[in-house]
C-alpha cells in the first residue's frame, strides 16, 4: 500500500464538535447525496473509517407524511452507522414536523434540513436552495423541526440563489435563533450548481457570524484539500460528497494526514474487496430492480483510474440482473488484478 507523505501533521485542525449532546469525532461528514447515500454506502464508508457522520440522501417529507415512500427502505439506519443524521426535503412546516419525528423514531441521531439542494424537481416547490430566498419560510420550517425533534438539528445550505442574491448570512442567523445546533455550508449559489470554484471565504463568513458550529464542504477532492479548507475558514468540520464516492477511504486519509503528516491509498484489491462487499449489502437489502441500478452507479465512480475499467463501465447497461452484473464484475476483477501488482 502506498504511503503519501506531506508536509507533517498539523494537530491545530479540530478533532471533533459537538451538536447539543451529540459529538462529531472525527469532525469529518458523509454529505447528503441523492441516489447514493443509503445505507450501503454509508456502510462501506463506515467500514472505510474516519467519519464522524454520515448523512442520508434527500428525503422527501410530502413522500414520507403522505406514504408514497416506504419508511423500511428510505429511513433503515443499521447498527453500526451511528452516528447518523436523515436529511429532510420540504416547504411545510407541518408536514416536516411530522417527518422529522419519523426520522427519530427510526432512530436518527440528528435530523437535517435540505437548503442547498439546486435541482430544478426540488426547488419548483420552494424546497431546497429556493427557501433561501425566503428568510422567514426558512425558519418556519427550520423552528417546526426543532420542536418536533428531541435530537439536534442541523441545516445544510448554500451561499444563495445567485451571485446578486446571496442570503446565507441572513438566513443562518435566523435558522440559529429558532434553535438549529449546527451549519453546513457550500460554497456555491444555486445557479453555479456543481461549476467553478467553491468560495471558501464564504464559509470563514459564516463561521465569524453564527455561534454555532459551522460544517465546510465543496471542492473537497483530496485530502490535502480538506486541510486546505480547514485552514483557510478555520471551520469546525468539513464535510466530503462526490469524492468520496469515488474514494470512501478519503475520510481515513483525511484524518491520517491530520494527525501523522501522511496516509495510505487503497490497493486494487481493496478497491475490488469493497465493491464486492457493497454489492452484497444491496443485494440483501434489495430491491432488486434498485440494488442492479445501484450497482452500475457506484460500479462507474469506484473503478475510475483503475486498468482496463473504461470497457467494464461501457458494458455496464447491458446487464438486467444483478446476479448477472456480479459474476461480470468477478470475471472482470480475476482478470485485472493478474495484470497489476496488489
Amino acid at each position: 500500500m502506498t504511503i503519501r507523505p506531506s508536509a507533517g501533521g498539523d494537530q491545530e485542525y479540530p478533532s471533533s464538535y459537538s451538536l447539543g449532546s451529540l459529538t462529531v469525532a472525527p469532525a469529518l461528514v458523509l454529505a447528503p447525496m441523492a441516489g447514493l447515500t443509503d445505507i450501503t454506502f454509508r456502510r462501506v464508508v463506515r467500514r472505510c473509517g474516519g467519519v464522524g457522520l454520515v448523512v442520508s440522501e434527500i428525503l422527501s417529507s410530502e413522500g414520507l407524511v403522505r406514504g408514497a415512500m416506504r419508511t423500511e427502505e428510505y429511513l433503515r439506519i443499521g447498527p453500526g452507522e451511528h452516528p447518523v443524521a436523515l436529511q429532510l426535503s420540504g416547504a411545510d412546516p407541518e408536514h416536516m414536523a411530522e417527518a422529522a419525528r419519523r426520522c427519530v423514531q427510526e432512530g436518527a441521531d440528528a435530523v437535517d434540513i435540505n437548503m442547498g439542494c439546486p435541482a430544478h424537481k426540488i426547488t419548483k416547490g420552494m424546497c431546497g436552495v429556493a427557501l433561501l430566498r425566503d428568510t422567514r419560510a426558512a425558519a418556519a420550517v427550520a423552528g417546526a423541526v426543532v420542536k418536533a425533534a428531541s435530537v439536534p438539528v442541523t441545516v445544510k445550505m448554500r451561499l444563495g440563489w445567485s451571485g446578486e442574491e446571496i442570503t446565507f448570512v441572513e438566513v443562518a442567523k435566523a435558522l440559529v435563533d429558532v434553535g438549529v445546533s449546527g451549519l453546513a455550508l457550500h460554497g456555491r449559489t444555486k445557479e453555479q450548481g456543481y461549476s467553478g470554484r467553491a468560495d471558501w471565504d464564504r464559509i470563514a463568513e459564516l463561521k465569524a457570524a453564527v455561534p454555532v458550529p459551522v460544517v465546510g464542504n465543496g471542492d473537497v477532492t483530496t485530502p490535502e484539500a480538506a486541510l486546505d479548507l480547514w485552514r483557510q475558514t478555520r471551520c469546525d468540520g468539513v464535510m466530503v460528497g462526490r469524492a468520496a464516492v469515488k474514494n470512501p477511504w478519503i475520510f481515513r486519509q483525511i484524518e491520517d494526514l491530520r494527525a501523522t503528516g501522511s496516509y495510505e491509498t487503497p490497493t486494487a484489491r481493496d478497491r475490488v474487496d469493497l465493491i464486492l462487499d457493497h454489492f452484497a449489502d444491496l443485494m440483501a437489502i434489495g430491491p432488486r430492480g434498485l440494488a442492479l441500478h445501484r450497482m452500475k452507479t457506484f460500479l462507474g465512480k469506484y473503478t475510475v483510474g483503475m486498468p482496463g475499467s473504461a470497457s467494464l463501465r461501457g458494458s455496464l447497461e447491458r446487464y438486467k440482473e444483478p446476479e448477472a452484473m456480479l459474476e461480470g464484475f468477478r470475471a472482470w476483477a480475476d482478470n485485472a488484478m493478474s495484470n497489476v501488482e496488489c
